[in-house]
């Protein structure tokens, strides 16, 4: 029986396609593997094989010997810090012209949203416009897309002032908005009412527009039924449009990272690093290397998923670096980290950091 046994274990695997063919390639998403030929005769005739993740077996086997290690040090200096004129940095982005956008939005009068230009010492204030924004994406003519607290549209902000709807979202209220590569924008929705408990009756989706608001895709459900989202409180994209939506589950703020392809195929969802007791995610960007990058205020720390959404490092940097209450995160066009933080104790501003850092070369 023992050596029948070794005989089967030896069997080399075959092309699920052809049942021939030395394997060379695996789909993540079909969970299957393939010979060469059948990935392009085959594979790619399926539907949406193109938003699939099909990877080298060779990749594969280097992944498994190598070890899983999670970096301590994501962040190895701060490079700058700047005082803004909010008591915490909401939303932060960067654009590729270099100027800055963030936001500080708790439905009060002091909720503002400022565009900016950092120099070498302070913030150039460009534009600031009280309002009391939710979230904000930037297109790629530098047009300045909002979501508003109880406005359900998605509203657009000229350079001077000035406030058009591009999108009327009722029945239906907008929540977390992005621009990805492609200038499609995608926008988190909810039912009307209160956000919690989610109930099966409950509405939560993340829909996909095109550069001319109309609908593309929607994301809801997975495979088996099941609802993708609880509550989308930020949004981001990589290099392939994969979606990362920060995902809220209670009034606590207790969330995860939730990871979907533009057809709503599950990749991977993060809870935290298991050894912490709370996991409230508040930030969030996408490196070069499509690493991913999220920040947890209580906690005061830094995680860094790969594609997979695998933890490569988790640094503490209300610890090492005296960087409290860390919200929103961006990379700017130079590779540098930028954090959004809340005020400090016996301070009123929030501060930005600008970082140098190891985890956008991961």
């Amino acid at each position: 029986m023992k050596s029948s046994s070794i005989r089967k274990a030896q069997v080399p695997v075959t092309c699920y396609f052809c049942k021939g063919q030395e394997i060379t390639w695996k789909c993540e998403d079909c969970n299957v593997r393939m010979c060469n030929s059948c990935k392009v005769t085959v594979h790619q005739g399926l539907q949406s094989a193109q938003d699939h993740d099909v990877v080298s077996v060779k990749d594969i086997s280097k992944s498994s010997q190598s070890s899983q290690e999670v970096t301590s040090e994501i962040i190895s200096s701060v490079f700058n810090s700047y005082t803004t004129t909010v008591p915490i940095v909401h939303t932060l982005l960067c654009s590729d012209d270099d100027l800055l956008y963030f936001n500080y939005c708790k439905k009060s009068s002091e909720d503002q949203f400022v565009k900016g230009k950092l120099l070498k010492s302070s913030i150039k204030i460009l534009q600031t416009v009280n309002r009391s924004m939710y979230d904000v994406a930037i297109k790629s003519d530098g047009e300045i897309l909002f979501t508003e607290i109880d406005v359900n549209k998605i509203q657009l902000l000229s350079p001077l002032g000035a406030v058009e709807t591009v999108l009327d979202t009722f029945p239906m209220k907008p929540v977390a908005i992005h621009v990805n590569k492609d200038n499609e924008v995608i926008v988190g929705l909810r039912e009307q009412g209160p956000p919690f408990p989610v109930h099966n009756f409950s509405v939560r989706q993340v829909l996909i527009f095109g550069n001319d608001y109309l609908r593309k895709n929607t994301l809801e459900v997975d495979r088996k039924g099941t609802k993708l989202f609880s509550y989308t409180f930020s949004i981001r994209t990589d290099s392939r449009n994969v979606v990362y939506v920060i995902d809220c589950l209670d009034n606590e703020d207790n969330g995860r990272v939730v990871a979907v392809d533009r057809n709503g195929h599950l990749k991977f969802i993060y809870n935290g690093q298991k050894d912490l007791e709370t996991f409230k995610p508040e930030g969030m960007t996408v490196t070069p290397s499509d690493n991913i990058v999220v920040s947890d205020a209580e906690n005061g720390s830094l995680h860094v998923l790969n594609p997979k959404g695998h933890l490569l490092g988790l640094q503490f940097i209300s610890k090492d670096l005296s960087i409290e209450n860390p919200h929103s995160l961006c990379i700017d066009s130079e590779g540098y980290l930028l954090i959004g933080c809340g005020c400090e104790e016996n301070d009123d501003n929030g501060k930005i950091h600008v970082l140098c850092n190891t985890c956008t070369s991961m």
